[in-house]
């Protein structure tokens, strides 16, 4: 029974405190490559959400571009538009109904606005049937297209023909105008999902747009930098 005890006292060991510190090593060591793991996960996945965001930024602006560049003059539906909201008309796709002769798709005129919806804090459209403008002029139902928008700020291009010069107004209305403007410039301010802020910048020129600002109004809006028009 001695022999036995002597050769397992003889046998080195692990002591308590040692096994203590390995396992706290090894905690630590494991908590630092979780964090870098989590850490790389969340910048990848911030990165994926911006990319998403901005595309999405993109492609609704090229939607805005295509739609302005079509626009035509409708005596029914004005050109009409503040700092934050602009309404022209468009032709819509729409489908006859049942009843009628030829069942196929054909165009109607109708309202396209776009405008900064503040109760949602997002860039909304609304697309509405010449028959509903007529009946309810004001916004309704719309659709949201970017989210996390703190600000719309949209400024018209015209024709001073007091100055003969190209200016910039923040508003569009009929009653000051006599036509469509010759473009653009939209910029919206927004918070994307990953919390950062990020400016969206862009000026779209309108072929049918002649924008003559009338004679007997005053010239009090900025001067139509270099960079909008290209020079």
């Amino acid at each position: 029974m001695k022999r036995n005890r002597d050769y397992y006292y003889g046998k080195k060991a692990f002591t308590l405190v040692e096994i203590l510190v390995s396992v706290g090593i090894v905690s630590l060591v494991a908590v630092a490559l979780y964090s870098l793991f989590a850490n790389g996960v969340n910048a990848w996945r911030r990165g994926s959400e911006n990319k998403v965001y901005e595309r999405n930024i993109r492609l609704t602006s090229e939607k805005l571009t295509k739609e302005l560049r079509n626009v035509f003059e409708f005596s029914m539906i004005p050109f009409e538009g503040t700092e934050d909201l602009v309404m022209f008309p468009a032709l819509m796709p729409a489908v006859l109904d049942d009843e009628e002769d030829i069942a196929r798709d054909y165009y109607q005129v109708g309202r396209i606005a776009y405008f900064f919806d503040k109760s949602k804090d997002a860039l909304s459209k609304e697309v509405k049937p010449f028959s509903e403008v007529l009946d309810e002029e004001e916004i309704g139902e719309s659709k949201i297209l970017i989210q996390d928008v703190s600000e719309l700020k949209i400024s018209y291009c015209y024709l001073d023909n007091a100055s003969g010069t190209y200016k910039w107004k923040d508003d569009w209305k009929t009653e000051d105008q006599d036509s469509i403007p010759q473009a653009l410039n939209i910029e919206i301010t927004f918070k994307g999902p990953a919390g950062e802020k990020g400016t969206f910048s862009k000026v779209i020129f309108i072929p049918v747009g002649t924008g003559e600002q009338k004679i007997k109004l005053g010239s009090t809006t900025m001067q139509l930098n270099s960079a909008a028009t290209g020079e």
